[in-house]
């Protein structure tokens, strides 16, 4: 019992994430990355890109993402409006397979990308099969009705570097998105970005991540003194 405490244990609180120990403890090992990590990371490049005085990007709590995958496509202006989704130039999705709302589920996890200029989803999926292709493209539907008020068909399917174990899907997720995220600073367009990296940057994320909530939390600190 002692040990559930201790693993429930906030380890860091930053703007609007929260990690626990439980959370953390998944970066050190062959671990499946939950929501609370990935949403971590995507509000550290928020604020990273917010502080760079860029606003081209939106990038999508997982809870969020979730939610309106649970919900029909009316009712994301009351979601999706109250960020300004529409004013920025890419927002980023993490999807999981996952179709509960109330319990914790999923095998796996992908990036839905949409691109105003090119009014087009752009799904990444690091499994072989392509396991969320059916619920990114239901996804998209949905998310084009909002975008551009009608239905139409704008979905892309990119083909990326496959994982090489079944745990680090997660990790695909967010160096996909780094490696997105700088090519279209690089060159202002979302297509042509090169994966051929992306097995070496997953493989070093899990100690990149450990360290970045490590620095986090020693600048707290030092905040607050």
């Amino acid at each position: 019992m002692a040990g559930a405490k201790e693993e429930n244990q906030v380890v860091l609180s930053y703007h609007d994430s929260l990690l626990r120990l439980s959370d953390v403890n998944l970066l050190k090992g062959t671990h499946w990355l939950n929501d609370a990590v990935i949403g971590f990371y995507y509000e550290y490049l928020t604020q990273q890109h917010e502080k760079d005085g860029n606003a081209r990007f939106l990038f999508t709590n997982p809870s969020l993402t979730q939610l309106l995958r649970m919900e029909e496509s009316p009712n994301y202006c009351a979601f999706l409006d109250s960020v300004d989704a529409k004013n920025y130039d890419f927002v980023f999705f993490p999807l999981n397979n996952c179709d509960s709302l109330v319990s914790p589920g999923g095998t796996h996890w992908s990036l839905l990308v949409y691109s105003r200029a090119d009014q087009m989803c752009y799904h990444y999926d690091s499994s072989n099969d392509y396991i969320n292709s059916f619920i990114a493209f239901e996804f998209t539907t949905n998310l084009i009705k909002y975008f551009l008020g009608q239905s139409r068909n704008r979905y892309k399917e990119v083909i990326t570097p496959p994982q090489n174990n079944g745990h680090d899907c997660g990790l695909h997720v967010l160096c996909l998105t780094d490696m997105i995220s700088r090519h279209i600073l690089r060159t202002s367009k979302i297509s042509n970005c090169d994966f051929g990296a992306i097995l070496e940057m997953v493989q070093n994320k899990r100690t990149q991540l450990l360290n970045l909530i490590e620095t986090i939390k020693s600048t707290c600190s030092v905040d607050n003194e």
